[in-house]
């Protein structure tokens, strides 16, 4: 009886420990993808400061100045534009993970359940 239930203890550790891998590798590949969506914002916010700095650098009379303001507020209104889009790119991303997640758990309470009543199907 005591290897019966060493041998469960066991199958149940080996289980857990390749389902808690599984977990953490699709997790990290969520949050691999997550930082390049980040980085690749990142750069192109950079990139359009940088030129609107350059842009506003070079205004030297009051016209010139004045001429600055459309310029920044569709500035402005493009960096909202993509915060967002990138935000609703990582929810999507995030979305996906949980789901694989949600998945394997369901995998797992299945299948223990049918090893749970495994035993006793054949007791009857």
């Amino acid at each position: 009886m005591y290897s019966q239930i060493q041998k469960q203890t066991l199958d149940f550790g080996k289980q857990f420990a390749e389902q808690a891998y599984k977990a953490q590798v699709a997790t990290l590949k969520s949050l691999s993808e997550i930082q390049t969506l980040q980085v690749k914002a990142l750069e192109a916010q950079a990139k359009s400061n940088l030129a609107f700095v350059a842009d506003s650098l070079e205004a030297r009379e009051i016209q010139d100045v004045s001429a600055l303001w459309p310029k920044g507020l569709d500035f402005a209104r493009d960096s909202v534009e993509a915060a967002y889009a990138t935000g609703q790119e990582i929810l999507g991303v995030a979305q996906k993970s949980a789901e694989q997640l949600g998945e394997m758990t369901r995998s797992n309470l299945k299948a223990a359940n049918d090893a749970a009543a495994a035993p006793a199907k054949k007791a009857r």
